[in-house]
C-alpha cells in the first residue's frame, strides 16, 4: 500500500462570488489523479472551530469509512456520524485548479473573501483569517510561540529509553 500524502504549510487564497477557491499549487500537486485524469476531494465541516477540512480522494474514502462505523441498529453516536455524513461533499478540481465549496459548508465556516488554506497532515484546512487568529492557528511566523513549538515537537517525538 502506498504511503498517504502529507499536507503541510499554508497559503492565502480567496473565495470568489461562486464559492470557488483556487487550491494553492503546493497542495494541488499532491492530490491523486484518477485514471480518467480527474481529481476529486472530499469537503466536510471541521471540528473544534469553524473551518472546512479537505481530504484527497484516498484519505476522504478512509474518513468516510471511519464515520460510517459499525453495522446493525444505529445508536446515538452512530446517528450523529450519519448526520455528519449528510454534510460531506465530494467535489472535482476544475481545469483552473479550483474547487467549488458547497454553500452550506461556506456558511458553516463563515468564509468570505480571503481564506487561509493550511496543511494538517492527512488533509487541508480552510478557514477565515479572523477565525484562524481567534483559534490560535498561526497565519504568520510572528504569531508563533517557541515554547509551544517545543512542547508540540517533544510530544510528537518518541521517548528515548
Amino acid at each position: 500500500m502506498a504511503k498517504p500524502q502529507r499536507y503541510f504549510g499554508s497559503a492565502v487564497s480567496s473565495l470568489d462570488a461562486k464559492n470557488r477557491i483556487n487550491v494553492p499549487a503546493k497542495f494541488r500537486s499532491r492530490f491523486p489523479v484518477s485514471q480518467d485524469n480527474k481529481v476529486f476531494v472530499y469537503v466536510m465541516p471541521g471540528p473544534d472551530f469553524r473551518h472546512l477540512e479537505v481530504f484527497d480522494s484516498e484519505q476522504g474514502e478512509r474518513r468516510v469509512d471511519e464515520l460510517t462505523g459499525g453495522h446493525g441498529l444505529p445508536d446515538a453516536q452512530q446517528r450523529s456520524r450519519q448526520s455528519l455524513l449528510g454534510l460531506v461533499e465530494q467535489v472535482e478540481l476544475d481545469g483552473q485548479g479550483r474547487i467549488l465549496l458547497p454553500k452550506h459548508l461556506v456558511d458553516y465556516a463563515r468564509l468570505k473573501g480571503e481564506v487561509i488554506v493550511s496543511g494538517a497532515g492527512d488533509h487541508l484546512q480552510i478557514c477565515d483569517p479572523d477565525e484562524a487568529r481567534t483559534q490560535s492557528v498561526p497565519v504568520h511566523p510572528d504569531q508563533l510561540d517557541p515554547t509551544q513549538i517545543a512542547e508540540i515537537y517533544n510530544g510528537a517525538m518518541p521517548k528515548q529509553a
